[in-house]
């Protein structure tokens, strides 16, 4: 069985660099983590967890907890993370709140009760007040994709002000004025911010604000293809939906109706399964769910080894690009 002199011989660094990587506890340049990392590899090592988080008081594992595991957005965000994660010698496990405020404050007192040296966090609550008794102070915290008011946590936020913004004036510059719109749950940051964004469109362009087209739902409800068929009965040409599981929703509709149908206009989030139901003058908000996980695991790493660093939020802009003008590998 090798040991960690192998590696560190194979590598040709010493021992305590190849205990830096193992352990994130010391920068080293990408090149020679690079080597570290082949050589563990190719020789085949394994370290000794229990030893070692006895010794350090680490377990080098990052938890991450998802409001919707099955959602692709989510996914996606979940290899880019855990890649990123593995570069830094760190293991991610995962845990599912299915939106759940309960099953979300179970699963982060059992992850800092010893299980996982950091979180990172896609919140279903609204308030930093409703989970911070729940977390222990100082433990590394990162937040992605949603905030949390008041909260002192650091933060991978999302912004589609742009995207919605150029989406909708898109839409009205087409002639639409009876514009629908379905939207995640409202408490949630991002759901707000692109509710507001629509909002804001219409009435810059002079465009009154119709309430009755204008309905809530969420993903794991599924009731966005049921929520089509009424704004549509309502005579809406356009309609904006709020993520990309219900984009999925109110394609579905529209392509089992397309006869009926056959010119009305979509805003909606990327979806892998749907492209293909785009019509080519349809505007598409692309989501940068790599970039976001990337990122996450680069801050909760930072975090761990630099506890008493000031929050730092880094912003996410999805963008906006138009079917017509993108070419996609399925």
């Amino acid at each position: 069985m090798s040991t960690i002199k192998d590696v560190a011989k194979h590598a040709g660094v010493s021992i305590a660099t190849v205990s830096h990587i193992i352990n994130g506890t010391k920068s080293v340049t990408p090149q020679t983590r690079e080597r570290v990392l082949k050589a563990i590899k190719e020789l085949n090592y394994i370290t000794n967890q229990t030893a070692k988080s006895f010794k350090t008081g680490k377990k080098n594992i990052i938890a991450f907890v998802v409001p919707d595991i099955s959602n692709n957005y989510f996914s996606n965000i979940i290899e880019a993370l855990e890649e990123e994660l593995t570069n830094s010698g760190y293991h991610l496990i995962l845990t599912n709140t299915k939106e759940s405020k309960e099953r979300e404050i179970q699963q982060l007192r059992y992850l800092t009760s010893g299980i996982a040296d950091g979180i990172v966090l896609a919140s279903t609550m609204q308030n930093y007040s409703e989970i911070s008794s729940h977390v222990p102070e100082n433990f590394p915290m990162v937040l992605v994709d949603r905030k949390l008011e008041n909260c002192p946590w650091d933060i991978i936020s999302i912004s589609d002000i742009s995207a919605i913004t150029t989406g909708t004036n898109r839409l009205i510059q087409n002639g639409h004025t009876r514009i629908g719109y379905i939207g995640d749950s409202s408490h949630l940051s991002t759901a707000k911010e692109r509710f507001e964004t629509y909002r804001n469109v219409l009435i810059q362009n002079n465009i009154s604000i119709n309430e009755e087209l204008i309905k809530e739902t969420t993903s794991l409800s599924h009731d966005t293809f049921a929520l089509t068929e009424y704004l549509l009965k309502k005579q809406c040409t356009a309609i904006i939906v709020g993520n990309n599981i219900m984009t999925l929703e109110a394609y579905s509709y529209l392509h089992q109706h397309k006869d009926q149908f056959p010119s009305i206009q979509i805003l909606g989030y990327y979806h892998r399964n749907l492209i293909h139901l785009f019509s080519p003058q349809d505007g598409i908000i692309m989501l940068n769910e790599k970039d976001v996980g990337t990122a996450a695991g680069k801050q909760i790493i930072k975090r761990i080894n630099e506890p008493d660093m000031p929050q730092k939020e880094i912003v996410i802009c999805n963008q906006y690009i138009e079917k017509a003008n993108m070419v996609f590998s399925i």
